[in-house]
C-alpha cells in the first residue's frame, strides 16, 4: 500500500503544551498547520477506567532499573494528567542560556489568569499542611494554578490527577481547539515516524494513520512527542545524539492516616514549598487516585494495605527532585534511567521533612509510607547545546523541537509554563523568520 500525500506550511508531530502552543500561534498567524497525535481525542477523563485507554501502559511503564514513567497518550498529551501547578521558568534560563521568557511568562498569566486557589478551592487538607508546613518553617504557601475554581469540582476524590471532567484544569487541549478555530488541523492516531530530509533540510514526516501511512510535505516541522517520544523520533531521523542522557524529576508519594478529611479531597498541588530548591527538591500536596494508590502500596509497601479503607482521610506530600542527566533512549529496547548516589539523597532529605509535616498535620506516625521512585517529567533527552539550538533548531535546517526534551537539565518543578513560554518564543521566532524571507 503506497503512501497518501499531503502538505503544510507547518507540521507539528505532538500536541502538548509545546506542540499545541506553537501550533495555535502559527495557525493564527495565517499558516497552513497540521498537528499529529498519536493518541486520541478521548472524551471520556477522568476515571480510573477511562484512564487506561489514555495513559500509557496503564501507568506500569518503568524504566530497567524499575523507575516508574507516566506519559499521557491523549490529545493534549500530558497536560490531561499533570497536576495544574502553573510555576514559573528557573531563572537559570536567562543566566545561563540567554533565553529571556519573562515577557512570554507575564503574557500567559495574564491570558490564562492563573493565580493560587482560594482557601475554600484548595480544601480543608491543603490548608492543613499548609498551616503544619508554616509551623515548622519550611516556607509552605498556595501554588499559583492552572486552575479555574468556579468550574473546580473540590470533592472529585483524587481523581483529577485522572483528567478533569469539568474543563477546571487548563489542557493543552484549550490551544489545540484555538488552532482548529483559526484553521489548523489536527490528525488524531497519527504517529510520526521520521522526517524527511533532503541536502540537511526537513521536508516532512513520514507518519502512521488510522487510514494508512501518509507523507506530509511542509516548510518547517516541528518535533512535539515529548521527552520519551522525541528522541526515537530523532535518532529515525538520523540524529543520533539525542536520547544519549535523560532528566526525569523523579519523585515519592508521603503519605499517612490522620482523623480528617485527607488530600484526595482537594485538587494536586494547590500549597507546597519551593524553599529547597537550591537543595535541589520540592514538596507539595499530591495523593495518588486510589486505584493507583493499590498498586503504589503493593509495589512498595504491601504492610500499608491495610491503611487503604483510610484513603479518604489519609494526607500526602509529593517530594519532586531535580536529578542528574543519566540513561538513555533507545529506538527499541527498555528505556535506561538509573539514579545516582545524589538522587536519592535528594528524596530522602524531602520525605523526611514530608514526614515530619504529615505528622504535625495529625497523621499517625506509624501510619506513614513512602512510596516506590516514578519520573515526573521526562526532559533533557534533546537538549539546547547538544541536539537543539537557543531557537530549539537542530542541526537539520528547518526542524525543531518544542516539548521538555529540549530542557537542557533537570528543572526539579512542574514544566508546564515553561513548555509555553518556550514555544512562543519559538512561534515568534518562526515568525520573524518567515517575514525577514
Amino acid at each position: 500500500m503506497g503512501r497518501s500525500q499531503r502538505t503544510a506550511q507547518v507540521v507539528v508531530a505532538g500536541s502538548g503544551p509545546g506542540g499545541a502552543t506553537v501550533a495555535r500561534g502559527l495557525a493564527r498567524a495565517g499558516k497552513k498547520v497540521i498537528v499529529l497525535e498519536k493518541g486520541r481525542w478521548h472524551r471520556w477523563v477522568g476515571n480510573h477506567l477511562a484512564a487506561l485507554g489514555y495513559v500509557d501502559r496503564a501507568g506500569l511503564r518503568r524504566t530497567k532499573e524499575g523507575v516508574g514513567l507516566i506519559r499521557g497518550l491523549t490529545a493534549g498529551g500530558t497536560t490531561v494528567l499533570y497536576c495544574g501547578a502553573a510555576t514559573a521558568p528557573p531563572g537559570w534560563f536567562k543566566s545561563d542560556y540567554g533565553i529571556d521568557l519573562d515577557n512570554y511568562l507575564a503574557e500567559t498569566i495574564e491570558e490564562l489568569d492563573l493565580k493560587p486557589l482560594p482557601d475554600e478551592a484548595v480544601g480543608e487538607a491543603g490548608l492543613r499542611l499548609l498551616e503544619a508546613g508554616e509551623e515548622l518553617d519550611h516556607g509552605f504557601k498556595k501554588l499559583r494554578k492552572f486552575i479555574d475554581p468556579r468550574k473546580c469540582r473540590v470533592s472529585c476524590g483524587g481523581t483529577c490527577i485522572l483528567g478533569c471532567p469539568h474543563r477546571a484544569k487548563w489542557t493543552a487541549r484549550d490551544y489545540l481547539r484555538g488552532m482548529i478555530e483559526a484553521g489548523g488541523e489536527l490528525i488524531t492516531r497519527a504517529e510520526v515516524e521520521r522526517v524527511m530530509v533532503q541536502d540537511g533540510v526537513a521536508i516532512g514526516v513520514v507518519a502512521r494513520t488510522a487510514d494508512g501511512p501518509v507523507e506530509i510535505k511542509a516548510e518547517t516541522v516541528i518535533i512535539a512527542a515529548g521527552g520519551l517520544g522525541t528522541p526515537a523520533i530523532l535518532q529515525s531521523s538520523g540524529i543520533d545524539e539525542a536520547g544519549q542522557g535523560m532528566c526525569l524529576d523523579p519523585l515519592v508519594m508521603v503519605s499517612g492516616v490522620s482523623r480528617h478529611q485527607g488530600t484526595c479531597q482537594g485538587p494536586p498541588m494547590s500549597v507546597g514549598t519551593y524553599k529547597y530548591l537550591e537543595e535541589g527538591f520540592i514538596l507539595s500536596d499530591v495523593i495518588d487516585p486510589w486505584g493507583f494508590w493499590l498498586i503504589m502500596a503493593l509495589m512498595g509497601n504491601p504492610g500499608k494495605i491495610k491503611d487503604f479503607p483510610s484513603y479518604r482521610r489519609q494526607l500526602s506530600l509529593m517530594v519532586k527532585i531535580s536529578d542528574e542527566r543519566t540513561g538513555s533512549i533507545p529506538v527499541r529496547g527498555p528505556i535506561s534511567k538509573p539514579l545516582t548516589g545524589q538522587d536519592r539523597a535528594r528524596l530522602k532529605q524531602g520525605a523526611d521533612i514530608a514526614r515530619e509535616i504529615l505528622v504535625r498535620a495529625g497523621c499517625r506516625p506509624e501510619s506513614v509510607m513512602v512510596g516506590p521512585v516514578r519520573g515526573a517529567h521526562p526532559m533533557s533527552t534533546a537538549p539546547m547545546g547538544t541536539v537543539v539550538d537557543e531557537n530549539l533548531q537542530t542541526r537539520i535546517q528547518n526542524l525543531y523541537v518544542s516539548d521538555a526534551s529540549v530542557i537542557p537539565r533537570a528543572m526539579g518543578r512542574p514544566v508546564v509554563l515553561t513548555l509555553i513560554c518556550l514555544a512562543k518564543r519559538l512561534t515568534d521566532h518562526l515568525l520573524g523568520r518567515v517575514a525577514e524571507n
